[in-house]
């Protein structure tokens, strides 16, 4: 199994428990997580057929709409959900909405060099003609903007909980999310540096996604017998928030 098909495994069982989640709970920021989660797994899944098959055109328009531009605000949106005031989360829920439709028309119609397909920095953005498009732009700014909600908010939430002494669960949850949310992070540019793949992105990903999973699954398991209530791991209620993006408010 490449490193890629783990990662959307894994993926895949973290947003259908957070799904559940917000089935049970009907919280918002639990539809962005795990709305945000199955985009991470569709990307990986198709980077890893990709890996396998060889990238073709409309592959790589999937992979670089869901991969390169989506995966990650949509995670940074459900700590957004969570944390931020509720008129300010619903601005940029209906910002980010109408944002994907604009990027998702750009990336079936931008053109793209089928001959850099065979390379990892083709299949990694390369291929797509221009630095100008929607596409482009959104990648660099969704992701910068996503990793620094996602990350700011988990190490943020992590301190809270371990000043508050509001749980050792929490915290050890807060801190797997920021350290795997970095290693997903880091993966784009190990994989641009020389000596760099497509398999060393995929690595970082499984990495990345079972650090945060192992964190989301901590809640409750660690420092005390299990809460029940409403989060995105299903413990803390109201008392603290811990999330799969950020927790406590």
């Amino acid at each position: 199994m490449v490193p890629a098909a783990l990662a959307a495994v894994l993926a895949l069982c973290f947003g259908f428990v957070v799904a559940g989640r917000w089935r049970r709970t009907g919280r918002p920021a639990f539809a962005a997580w795990a709305t945000g989660l199955l985009i991470f797994a569709a990307a990986a899944a198709v980077q890893a057929a990709g890996q396998a098959r060889g990238f073709s055109v409309p592959l790589f328009r999937a992979f670089y709409l869901l991969g390169g531009v989506l995966g990650v605000i949509y995670l940074a949106l459900g700590t957004v959900l969570l944390l931020a005031p509720s008129r300010v989360a619903r601005v940029c829920l209906v910002i980010l909405l109408l944002l994907t439709a604009v990027v998702a028309i750009d990336a079936a119609i931008v053109p793209v060099d089928p001959g850099r397909l065979s390379t990892a920095d083709g299949v990694l953005g390369g291929a797509a003609a221009g630095h100008g498009n929607p596409i482009y732009l959104a990648a660099v700014v969704f992701n910068i903007a996503g990793t620094a909600v996602l990350v700011g908010g988990s190490a943020w939430s992590g301190w809270r909980f371990y000043r508050e002494r509001a749980g050792l669960d929490r915290v050890v949850c807060n801190v797997l999310l920021t350290v795997g949310a970095l290693l997903i992070a880091g993966g784009f540019s190990a994989a641009k540096t020389v000596g760099g793949s497509l398999s060393t992105l995929g690595a970082y990903e499984a990495a990345g996604m079972a650090v945060m999973f192992a964190g989301f699954l901590s809640l409750g398991r660690i420092g005390g017998a299990e809460r029940l209530g409403g989060t995105v791991a299903g413990v803390g209620g109201e008392q603290g928030r811990a999330t799969a993006g950020g927790a406590g408010r």
